[in-house]
C-alpha cells in the first residue's frame, strides 16, 4: 500500500510539473478554468501583491470602423509589449493587411507594391536606447503570400539557466496564482510595507503612495530609467540609428516609416522621484530628426491620471486609445 501511494503522488506531481512548466498544456489548463491567469490583475500587482494595487485590467473596446471602408494599407508594426495581441490587433485599424512582432524577433515580410505600406517603430522609453544602439533589422521582405494578421512570438534560443527560471516562474504561477493564495501573498506584503516599511524590489512607489511603478523605471543605475543620464552625444547616436533604420525600410520598399515612443508610466505620474532625463522630448524635439513622430507625449502629461492602469506597467484604455487614434489619424 505504502508503495502504491509512493507511485501515486509521483505519478501525480510528475503531472503537474510537466503541466505548469509547459506553455502549450499550461495554456490548455487555464483555458478550462482549472487554474487562473497570473497576470489577471496586472504585472506590478503580480510583483508585489499589494491589495490596495489589486484590480483587473480594463477590456478595451475597439474603435467603431464598420461604416469606414479598409484602407488600401499594409500596416507593420515593430513594438513592445503595449502592442502585444491581446491589447492592439487589426481590428484597431482600417488597413487590409496587418503584421505586428516583436523587437527581439527577426521574420520575413511580403511587401504588396499595389499597397500603402506602412511600418510603426514602437518603443516604450525604457527601451529606446536599447532599440536604437544597433542597426533594426527585425523585418526582412520575402515575396510569399501575404498574411492579414500575425503575430510572432518569442525566440527559441535561451540559456538553460533561463530555460529553468522561467520553469520555476511558470510552475509557480501555475499552482498559487488563484485567489486562495493571493490573499495569504497579500497579508504578507502588507504586513512587510506597513510594519517594516518593505516591499517587492521589482516595483516602487510613488511617493505619495498612489501609483506603483516598475523598478526599471525608476532606478537611476539602470539604463532603462528615466532617470539615468542621457548625454548628448548618445542622443545623436539615437537619432542617427533612428534616421538609419527608416532610410534602411524605405529603401526596402516601405512608403512611409515612423516612430512612436510611449513614455514610461513613472515619466508621466511620479516624475519627481528623480532628475528626468527628457528623454521623449529631446528625440523628438530634435532638429537631426528625419523619421515621422506618432507622439502622445503631450496628450499623456495632459491627463496623466487617466492614461495608465493602476495595476500594470502599461496604458489604461484611455491611454491606449490616445495611441489608436494617432495612428489612425496617419493612416488616413
Amino acid at each position: 500500500m505504502k508503495k502504491i501511494i509512493s507511485c501515486f503522488c509521483l505519478v501525480f506531481f510528475s503531472l503537474v510539473w510537466v503541466i505548469g512548466c509547459h506553455p502549450t498544456l499550461s495554456r490548455a489548463v487555464l483555458a478550462l478554468g482549472l487554474t487562473q491567469d497570473s497576470y489577471r490583475y496586472g504585472d506590478l500587482y503580480r510583483l508585489s501583491n499589494l491589495a490596495q494595487f489589486r484590480q483587473r485590467p480594463e477590456i478595451c473596446p475597439k474603435p467603431n470602423l464598420a461604416n469606414k471602408p479598409k484602407n488600401n494599407i499594409a500596416l507593420y508594426i515593430i513594438g513592445d509589449s503595449f502592442t502585444e495581441k491581446q491589447r492592439i490587433n487589426q481590428n484597431d485599424f482600417p488597413v487590409q493587411t496587418y503584421l505586428r512582432t516583436h523587437w527581439s524577433d527577426s521574420i520575413e515580410v511580403p511587401l504588396d507594391t499595389t499597397k500603402r505600406n506602412i511600418l510603426i517603430l514602437e518603443t516604450v522609453e525604457r527601451h529606446f536606447r536599447e532599440h536604437f544602439a544597433v542597426p533594426v533589422r527585425t523585418l526582412k521582405i520575402n515575396t510569399a503570400t501575404p498574411q492579414t494578421e500575425q503575430t510572432i512570438g518569442e525566440a527559441d534560443s535561451k540559456s538553460w539557466d533561463r530555460i529553468l527560471k522561467d520553469s520555476e516562474e511558470a510552475l509557480s504561477d501555475f499552482l498559487f496564482s488563484n485567489d486562495f493564495f493571493l490573499r495569504l501573498k497579500e497579508w504578507k506584503a502588507a504586513l512587510n510595507l506597513n510594519w517594516f516599511g518593505r516591499h517587492s524590489d521589482q516595483i516602487a512607489l510613488s511617493p505619495d503612495g498612489k501609483n506603483i511603478l516598475f523598478c526599471w523605471d525608476t532606478d537611476s543605475t539602470r539604463i532603462t530609467s528615466s532617470f539615468h543620464p542621457l548625454p548628448d552625444r548618445e542622443l545623436i547616436k539615437l537619432i542617427q540609428g533612428v534616421n538609419a533604420a527608416r532610410d534602411y525600410y524605405r529603401s526596402l520598399g516601405f512608403d512611409e516609416v515612423y516612430v512612436t515612443i510611449i513614455p514610461n508610466k513613472t515619466t508621466i505620474v511620479a516624475r519627481e522621484m528623480g532628475t528626468y532625463n527628457h528623454l521623449v522630448e529631446r528625440v523628438q524635439s530634435h532638429p537631426a530628426l528625419r523619421t515621422p513622430i506618432i507622439d502622445v507625449w503631450s496628450l499623456f502629461n495632459q491627463h496623466s491620471t487617466q492614461v495608465y492602469a493602476l495595476s500594470d506597467t502599461h496604458w489604461s484604455c484611455f491611454g491606449q486609445r490616445i495611441w489608436v487614434d494617432k495612428v489612425n489619424s496617419v493612416l488616413k
